[in-house]
């Protein structure tokens, strides 16, 4: 294989990304980002005008990025905007014969994560901007997240009050909840994207999306049903309250081995993807596209 250069990985990464930015499927986010508006900001706005609070403009983020049933839509948004990565076509072979095998891997290994970053930013822009004229900037949990129960115990069941558990604002600073639940989510996505670029590179790519499809629906159903087998799969790892009681502090798992969980998985995963490389004939793949 070539040798290693960054600047050509980077060179391949830019291209490639800003042609993943302006493709027609991102119309996806935009979809996305309406659904959260009304299923997360909405309700946690309603709480704040009843109460007559403002909130902290971050919290909507993190109970985004809290929620089941978003870290259901969320990674399945996210599969579907990547389905085609890493894209091998005509001018994608000719690409990889210049810069070399070595250089185009890094170069995706740099898109992915420059995809994953990028779309957990718009949701947190686009989060913030839907808050920022019912909310406050600073470092501590509104009243709204904290007291809301305590001076409507008739609404301890809205949504609003379930999408903000006791085990984040309990447990966890603000900051602390808005960092690893970021870095959380952002491993998982990035973990998807690399068991697309690893089946891929092992010519196995549908085996690859149907892989990620299971680990995103089973995940989802044992977190729902609080299964001691969720720890098995990256969504329980990425929700941060699961790891703790509502009030003891004491873990139920500790957050330390959720990071070990997404860097062992997420570093065979590019262990094997290297070994595949070296082995891969962009010959034969040419012939097919």
């Amino acid at each position: 294989m070539n040798k290693l250069s960054f600047n050509k990985s980077i060179l391949c990464a830019w291209i490639e990304f800003k042609k993943w930015m302006f493709d027609s499927k991102m119309i996806i986010v935009l979809c996305l980002c309406v659904f959260i508006y009304s299923f997360a900001i909405e309700p946690i706005k309603a709480n704040a005008e009843l109460m007559g609070e403002p909130i902290n403009v971050l919290e909507p983020f993190i109970a985004i990025l809290n929620s089941g049933m978003l870290l259901l839509i969320i990674p399945l948004g996210y599969l579907t905007l990547i389905s085609d990565f890493p894209q091998i076509d005509n001018s994608t072979i000719s690409f990889i014969f210049r810069v070399g095998k070595k250089n185009w891997l890094c170069g995706q290994l740099l898109k992915l994560f420059m995809m994953t970053v990028s779309y957990i930013l718009l949701i947190f822009v686009f989060s913030v901007a839907g808050a920022v004229t019912s909310g406050f900037i600073g470092e501590e949990w509104s009243l709204v997240a904290t007291k809301f129960v305590s001076e409507f115990p008739e609404q301890s069941g809205n949504f609003g009050v379930q999408l903000l558990p006791e085990n984040l604002y309990n447990q966890m600073t603000l900051s602390a909840a808005f960092v690893e639940s970021t870095i959380f989510v952002v491993a998982y996505l990035f973990l998807l994207g690399m068991i697309l670029l690893a089946f891929s590179i092992s010519k196995r790519k549908t085996a690859g999306i149907i892989i990620c499809g299971f680990l995103i629906a089973f995940g989802s159903a044992l977190c729902s049903i609080n299964s001691e087998m969720m720890w098995m799969f990256p969504m329980a790892h990425s929700i941060v309250w699961l790891h703790f009681t509502e009030f003891l502090r004491e873990p139920i798992f500790p957050v330390f081995y959720s990071a070990l969980y997404f860097a062992i998985i997420i570093t065979s995963l590019l262990i094997f993807s290297v070994i595949s490389l070296k082995k891969f004939d962009y010959d034969s793949i040419l012939s097919e596209v």
